[in-house]
Formats: C-alpha cells, sequence, structure tokens
C-alpha cells in the first residue's frame, strides 16, 4: 500500500531541496512524490507547508480559490515571496473591475505577442551574429538567453533601451522563495523606477518635453477603472513589477537549461531547424522539462480543502511543485526525456485555470525563434562543458544556469 504523508509523518526538510544535476530535478521529487500526491514539508526560512506533488493534485489546487495567494498577503505568518500583494495580478482573483489588466491582457494574448514576432526574430539574428563573431567557445547564457527576453521584456514595457539589461538584472533578482534584503532592495528600485516611468517624474533633457512612454507604460499611465476612478499608480507600479519579473526569467531558463537537454540527443535539436509539428512539440516538452518557476507562489487554505487523500486544513501554507506535476509519470510515462510527439501543451510550467500566466504565448514565441535560429545557425553546436559543471544561481524560485558554454 502507498504511503502518505499525513500530518503526523516527518515532513520533508528544506524545500525546495537542492540539486545534484543542474538539468535534472532534486532527488527528493520523484521519492516524495512516490509516497504520496501530497506531503508535509518545511521551508528553509522554517515554515510548515503542505506541499503538492501530483499533476492532477496540482491542476486541481491551482483552480480552486480555497488555495489563496491574496488571503495568504493579509494573513501574519510571515513573509514568503518578493513581490507584494496589491494589486491583484491580471490572472488573479479580485480582478474583473480594473481596465488595466484587460490593456495587459491584450498585449500579452497571441494576436498581441505575434507583433513582437518579428523585432524577436530580428534581435535573435543580431545576437548570433555576435556570438559567432566572438568565437568558441561561447556562453550561451550571456550571449542569447539573457539578453534576448530583456529586449523582448523591455519593447513590450516600453523601457529604454539603455535600461533593460538593468532593469532585468533587477527583476531576477525579485524572483526568490524567501525574499533576502536583495530581493527587497530590487523591488525598491524597480518600483522607483517604474513610478518615474508612469508618471513622468523622471530625469529628462533640458528644454525638451515629455512624450508619452511607448508600450505597456504608456497604455497604462493615467489609467481608469470601469467607473472612471484613476487606478493608484503604486497599483500600476505593482503590475509593471511583475511583467518586468515574469517577462525575462522563464524564456532564460528554458533556454540555459533546454538547449543542453536537446544537445543529449542531435536529432531533436536538429528537428528545430523547421517549422510544424515535432518543432512546436518541441518547445512544449522543454517548457514541461524545465519548470522555469518549479514551484507555484505559496497560497493559504481558507478553509479545509480535500486533495489527494489528505486534508489540507484550513489556516495552512500550500505550495503547489509544478516541476513535480510536469514529471508525473501518471500523466506523462518516461518524463524525464524528451518526447515532441506527446503534444501536450496541458503541462503546468504556466500554471492552470485562472492562474495561467498572461505571458505564455510571448514565452512561447521567444522560446521559438531563439531556438530556431539557433538551430540554424549552429547545426554543429555542442556542450563546451561537461554538464556536471554547470553551475546554477541558487536562492530563486527558479534556479537558472549561471553559464551555459558552447562551441560549434
Amino acid at each position: 500500500m502507498t504511503e502518505r504523508t499525513g500530518r503526523g509523518a516527518d515532513p520533508a526538510q528544506g524545500f525546495p531541496w537542492p540539486r545534484a544535476h543542474a538539468l535534472d530535478p532534486p532527488e527528493e521529487l520523484a521519492r516524495w512524490r512516490e509516497r504520496g500526491a501530497v506531503a508535509a514539508a518545511v521551508l528553509p526560512d522554517g515554515t510548515h507547508v503542505r506541499l503538492v506533488l501530483g499533476y492532477h493534485e496540482a491542476r486541481r489546487a491551482l483552480s480552486d480559490p480555497r488555495l489563496s495567494r491574496e488571503a495568504l498577503s493579509r494573513s501574519g505568518p510571515g513573509e514568503l515571496v518578493a513581490g507584494t500583494a496589491r494589486p491583484p495580478a491580471p490572472n488573479s482573483e479580485g480582478a474583473a473591475e480594473a481596465t488595466p489588466y484587460e490593456l495587459v491582457l491584450g498585449m500579452l494574448s497571441p494576436r498581441g505577442t505575434e507583433r513582437l514576432r518579428a523585432a524577436t526574430r530580428r534581435e535573435v539574428a543580431r545576437l548570433l551574429d555576435a556570438m559567432d563573431e566572438a568565437g568558441p567557445p561561447a556562453d550561451l547564457i550571456a550571449h542569447l538567453a539573457r539578453p534576448l527576453p530583456a529586449m523582448v521584456t523591455g519593447e513590450l514595457l516600453g523601457v529604454p533601451a539603455r535600461d533593460r539589461a538593468w532593469v532585468q538584472r533587477l527583476a531576477s533578482s525579485t524572483v526568490v522563495f524567501a525574499p533576502t534584503a536583495e530581493s527587497r532592495g530590487a523591488v525598491a528600485e524597480l518600483r522607483s523606477y517604474f513610478h518615474d516611468l508612469l508618471t513622468g517624474t523622471g530625469p529628462s533633457a533640458p528644454g525638451r518635453a515629455r512624450r508619452k512612454p511607448p508600450g505597456m507604460v504608456g497604455r497604462l499611465a493615467g489609467a481608469r477603472r470601469r467607473d472612471g476612478t484613476p487606478v493608484p499608480s503604486e497599483d500600476l507600479v505593482t503590475l509593471l513589477l511583475r511583467v518586468a519579473a515574469a517577462g525575462g526569467h522563464s524564456v532564460q531558463v528554458s533556454l540555459g537549461k533546454g538547449v543542453p537537454l536537446l544537445l543529449r540527443e542531435r536529432s531533436l535539436y536538429a528537428a528545430l531547424a523547421e517549422p510544424g509539428p515535432a518543432r512546436e512539440g518541441l518547445v512544449e516538452e522543454l517548457l514541461r522539462r524545465t519548470a522555469p518557476a518549479p514551484a507555484a507562489l505559496p497560497r493559504l487554505a481558507v478553509e479545509d480543502v480535500q486533495l489527494g487523500g489528505e486534508t489540507l486544513p484550513h489556516g495552512s501554507v500550500v505550495v503547489i511543485s509544478l516541476e513535480s506535476a510536469n514529471l508525473d509519470p501518471a500523466r506523462y510515462p518516461d518524463p524525464g526525456h524528451l518526447r515532441p510527439e506527446r503534444g501536450d501543451k496541458r503541462h503546468l510550467s504556466f500554471g492552470a485555470g485562472s492562474n495561467y500566466c498572461v505571458g505564455a504565448a510571448l514565452a512561447r514565441m521567444e522560446l521559438t525563434e531563439a531556438l530556431t535560429g539557433l538551430s540554424r545557425r549552429f547545426p554543429a553546436l555542442y556542450l563546451a562543458v561537461p554538464e556536471y559543471a554547470l553551475r546554477l544561481r541558487e536562492g530563486g524560485i527558479a534556479p537558472d544556469p549561471l553559464e551555459v558554454p558552447v562551441g560549434w
């Protein structure tokens, strides 16, 4: 009989667990999932949580309004994420009344992101030209995975080109499971920066009239609710901060981990060069396998919830492991391998239900353009170091490779 990790069992310590290998999940993930779809766990800061590990249970938990992110931000147990609770994200509870979220949804829809495809393709070509000129070995993170999303997200937001790398660096520092002095400082700096962009209070050239900023900043500046009342600038700043944090990180993680995974099977890497079902399936498999955010942001159970044969008690903090769900063999046979023929877009890398990531279409477009350009330009690409030498940036919700040296 399967052992369940109930209320009285010893909890899993130190989640998220350390990784022995940059490209593969922690060994504890499968071991605890085999014991049950829900486990008790303890975060590094000592917070006791209920950890959801199974695919079907995770999908239900993501859509269950009784497991609330907003309620957690109002509770007293402690701060778990660097970002703030207000305003509700465009894909979360309580966001229906405010027009700004509809503007964001429109800009991040498949049709909206398609407008950025040509610019993204040009940027990929420019970055790969520079990488080729620099010569091998070259760091894929520095040459492609980091600067590409900085440009695309900056273009979307309306961030001046000179500031984009700085904004992305700070935004990446905010994507953490337990806040640090660094993450809080990054949030404060970005809040001040986006406030200046929105309100036009930042420095400008002497004698030059201010113009309406481009991109999302310009669309949101002076935004009003349905009833005509202005949306507080602090709410708009939080919205911009969330888009900035999410916009760059998922693509950087998926490229940084995904390319070495593809190079394990040369035929898969070669398949990226041409459009078609194989390429589309590979992009989805890379998103599933790399899990840009291994865990969703913590939630609070506002009443008892039955899930996976366990009771999540009222008042308990719940963490949903998207990485574990994406590797659940009950949903994905042979889950550790890339199988483009699955054709499955229902992985949980972007969440599910009302908490589905509004930037999913943008991430898919960027990843497709980057991988297509890379495989066409460098068909003989190879990893220039052993896989075990790849190192991860620790401390974030999504630990991403610091460097990925490649040759061709």
